[in-house]
Formats: C-alpha cells, structure tokens, sequence
C-alpha cells in the first residue's frame, strides 16, 4: 500500500504536459482559502523523474496550497513510467468536471503524438467510446475558431460537433457567428447544414459558376407542441419545469377535463 510523505513544495515540479490549458485563478484562490482553514485533504500524487519529484495529479491543489503559504505538501510517490503517468493523469482528469472538452481534446492529441497511441487505445484507457475520443481530436485539430468559441462557452460542444461536418472553413465559421448570434438549436443547425450541402450538391461545375455571392441563412424557428393546448410554442418560449410523477398526472387530468367542458 502505497504510503504518505510530506514533501517541500521546492522539490516539486509541474509536469511538462498539463491537461488544463488554461488557469481558473478564482478556483485557485478559493481552494487556497479552503487550504488555509482545514488544509489539504486529498494527497497529489507524484513520481520521480531523473532525481526530481513531478506532479501526476495535482497540479490545481499544489498552486493553490502554494498560495496559501504552505511549505510541504501530503504526496503519494508511485513508481510509473511515461505511458502509464499519462494513463492515471487522463483518469483523474477526466473524472473532475472542470476540465472542459477543448482540455480533454488536447489531451487526447497528446496520448496520440507521445505514446502513438490510436483513438481505440485512448477511449479504452479513458472509459470513453471511440467516437468521443475522435470528435474531441477532431475539434482541436481542424478549427481553432470553434475551439475557442467552445472554451469560451459562446458554442456548445454538440453545436461544434455538427458544424465539424461543413468542410468549407469559411462557411463554418459563417455558420458558428450564425449560431452565437441567434442561439440555434441542434435541430436548426442540423437544417442549415442539410441546407448547405443540397446546394454543394446542386453546384455548377466551375466553368459554369458566376462570382460566388455569400451565404444567408434565415433565423430558423424551432418549434414544440404545446402538451395543454396542442399550439405550436416556438423553442424560445418554453420553459422547463419540474414536477412529481403524481403532480404531473393531476395537472394532466385538470387540463383534459376542462378541454372536455369546452368541447362538451
């Protein structure tokens, strides 16, 4: 069983590869603060690489146990080598939800240009499909505009993930200012992008072609039937409410008994 050692923070250094590209100062400091009240309850895990102690999980609480002035921090050392630190530092990362898609699709690009390792290989490692793995690879790989816009939270990782199907990089990016600009659902998006490529389809051969002129989508309504009364709501205007299974039934029932008044 693996034992617990208070090493000094200047004998720890970060690793040459952080899954986390970018650094959340707030949660930082309101760890720090946590630190400072009751201490670090969760050791970080380490290993020794060339005579020196590197971080393998842990990266957040040992910035932020720095800031709180600590001198030494509670470490689990475990013998691993490159391959196997990555595996371990993968699962760790993946189980804390703050590392966003754009962190966990780097992390995949790395695993596969350090290790070789196939998507195959990475989304059993991870417990994630192939699919998922191949989406995130893909996000980071082909478009830095919608990498940014999901790391910005201005585009979801499901809108990214349709508009990956448009080739075209400009009218990708058309499309995407189109999505933050109208906040379209999955199933609009889905409708410019068949859109799209009917008319990629339909394409003259280039000899026929006149100047190209650029692409307008029309803001697309998405609607849902009304449960109460059957009209048509557009998406926009619907909220979504909680209720019981026993609630839910009896709000059902008091409709339906008064559309049954008024069509008695």
């Amino acid at each position: 069983m693996s034992q617990i050692k208070y090493i000094n923070l200047a004998d720890i250094r970060l690793p040459e590869f952080e899954a986390h590209k970018s650094i959340n100062n707030d949660q930082i400091s309101e760890i720090s603060k946590s630190i400072k009240e009751i201490g670090i309850i969760e050791p970080i895990i380490v290993r020794k690489v060339n005579k020196q102690i590197e971080i393998v999980a842990g990266c957040i609480r040992y910035r932020a146990a720095k800031l709180a002035g600590l001198k030494a921090l509670p470490c689990i050392i475990l013998q691993l080598n490159d391959d196997e630190a990555e595996i371990l530092k993968l699962h760790e990362n993946l189980k804390r939800i703050d590392l966003d898609h754009i962190d966990q699709g780097h992390t995949f690009v790395m695993m596969q240009e350090k290790f070789n390792m196939t998507e195959e290989t990475i989304a059993a490692s991870s417990g994630k499909s192939t699919a998922y793995v191949s989406q995130h690879i893909s996000l980071v790989n082909i478009d830095a505009y919608l990498s940014a816009a999901v790391k910005n939270k201005t585009l979801s990782f499901s809108q990214a993930r349709e508009l990956l199907q448009v080739k075209d990089k400009s009218t990708r990016k058309q499309l995407m200012q189109y999505c933050q600009r109208d906040g379209a659902t999955i199933e609009v998006l889905r409708t410019w992008i068949k859109e799209y490529n009917d008319q990629q389809a339909i394409k003259p051969s280039s000899s026929e072609q006149s100047p190209a002129a650029p692409l307008k989508y029309e803001t697309v309504q998405d609607f849902r039937k009304c449960e109460a009364c059957d009209k048509k709501v557009p998406l926009g205007h619907i909220r979504q409410v909680f209720y019981c299974p026993e609630c839910y039934n009896a709000i059902k029932q008091a409709i339906e008994n008064e559309k049954t008044k008024q069509h008695g």
